[in-house]
């Protein structure tokens, strides 16, 4: 019983695992666009290079396929400029 369960909750696991990383995926250009369409209103220098430079990493990350990583990027640019996600 307790086996079952257990290779029950592995490949539920497993299965979610298959449908959140394309949707990750799809997810990182849409926060570089919202980041890049955002630049145009920041008139900070400073912040003006951060937002390029997370950009740029978001996007190299989610070419590296690190989308994880890359969202966090993306969405800590995002939040430190004021946009929403």
């Amino acid at each position: 019983m307790f086996k079952k369960t257990i290779l029950t909750a592995v490949a539920v696991v497993f299965s979610l695992g298959a449908f959140v990383t394309p949707a990750q995926a799809s997810h990182c250009p849409k926060d570089v666009k919202l980041i890049k369409a955002a630049m145009s209103k920041i008139k900070d220098a400073k912040m003006m290079t951060m937002a390029e430079a997370a950009a740029d990493a978001g996007l190299a990350l989610h070419k590296a396929k690190k989308h994880g990583e890359a969202i966090k990027v993306l969405h800590a640019a995002m939040e430190l400029n004021g946009i929403k996600h």
